[in-house]
């Protein structure tokens, strides 16, 4: 019932749309193209492990690579009409290796208050997954993010999202989206089920955002998990050559990785949960020299459980990272992190504290 009702209004919504334009826009298509390169070097700096934290006899402790090539087309055919293109070129670290297409949607804006997406976009949740990676507060998201975009909860999806925005002096934003939570690399669901995300995010401040999101995903016919957290970002200018950014979240949820996996005759979805929470902060230094526009300073820590119900089997994450802009908007970025990584036990073979150097070099045209 509560899918249906989803559903109806969903597709009232978008009836009410079309019936209330009353004079057509102009068709006016523009297309904009734009490029992204991150060219990195890593370096594991504990023995036994490589560059992937992973335990090996004989590891790889170097390892320079191409993290992302991407192409870029916003299309624009009117101002209620628009779409984004965008393809990644090389292997990436997703459990969709190789050239994919992110990103390939349709938008209608109606007003500040209604819009619709379709096709494939980024699900509205998990705060690290809904920063760019263009602006990423460290170079990589978090250990938790990983966790959800490999359970399909976040990053890009088919389906579709209905969001806008209320109020003026204290903006509400809301986001609501249907897709089909499995895998991008298949062309059809996987799952009897789909995936319903809810975000809502009140600005008390012009510098603060609060949001809440929740999610129910499908496991099989009979079985359905869900996952929901609440995060904070305060982007707050404290002078003319300063500028700060802190954030924070929590998150749990099922571990549907898990629960497939897991051979047990009986079991329940709540028994398989994820537990996780982050903080991280990022000072800008506008030091405005001719080789250099900003000096970035900043760490985070996340504590990671990908199975509550398990002993010893959480771990958390230390980043300390710096990082130069030379170009407004990051057009040329460069960020080194020293990342640690501490595990509850460690276990011989399996899993042992670590520690990552990275140092990548951003440029967009």
């Amino acid at each position: 019932m509560k899918k249906s009702f989803f559903f109806v209004i969903l597709f009232l919504a978008s009836c009410l749309v079309h019936a209330q334009e009353s004079t057509p826009s102009l068709f006016n298509p523009v297309i904009k193209f734009k490029g992204l390169v991150q060219a990195r070097y890593e370096q594991s700096l504990s023995d036994s492990i490589d560059v992937n934290g992973k335990i090996a006899s004989a590891p790889l402790k170097s390892n320079f690579r191409l993290r992302r090539i991407e192409l870029r087309a916003d299309i624009t055919l009117n101002n209620h009409w628009s779409g984004v293109i965008r393809v990644q070129l090389p292997e990436l670290k997703t459990p969709t290796p190789g050239r994919a297409i992110e990103l390939a949607y349709f938008e209608y804006k109606y007003n500040s208050h209604f819009s619709i997406r379709g096709g494939q976009f980024k699900v509205p949740y998990e705060l690290d997954e809904l920063t760019s990676h263009e602006d990423l507060r460290m170079i990589d998201r978090g250990t938790t993010d990983r966790i959800i975009v490999s359970n399909n909860y976040a990053s890009y999806q088919p389906g579709l999202m209905v969001f806008g925005t209320f109020l003026t002096n204290t903006p509400v934003n809301y986001y609501a989206s249907i897709t089909n939570g499995s895998d991008r690399s298949l062309p059809f669901d996987n799952n009897s089920q789909k995936n319903f995300t809810g975000r809502l995010e009140f600005y008390p401040i012009k510098s603060l955002r609060l949001a809440v999101n929740g999610q129910t995903a499908g496991i099989t016919k009979n079985v359905t998990g869900s996952t929901g957290g609440v995060d904070f970002s305060l982007q707050q200018k404290l002078s003319d050559k300063l500028n700060l950014i802190v954030e924070g979240e929590y998150m749990g949820g099922t571990n549907i990785l898990a629960y497939t996996a897991s051979s047990d005759s009986v079991k329940k979805a709540k028994d398989f949960n994820i537990n996780s929470y982050f903080g991280q902060a990022l000072l800008r230094i506008n030091i405005a020299q001719p080789w250099c526009r900003t000096f970035e300073i900043g760490g985070k820590y996340e504590n990671t459980n990908p199975l509550h119900s398990a002993d010893n089997d959480a771990f958390s994450t230390i980043t300390a990272g710096i990082g130069f802009i030379f170009l407004p908007d990051n057009d040329a970025r460069l960020q080194i992190n020293f990342i640690h990584t501490d595990y509850q036990l460690e276990i011989q073979g399996a899993q042992k504290n670590n520690n990552m150097l990275v140092a990548q070099l951003q440029l967009k045209i």
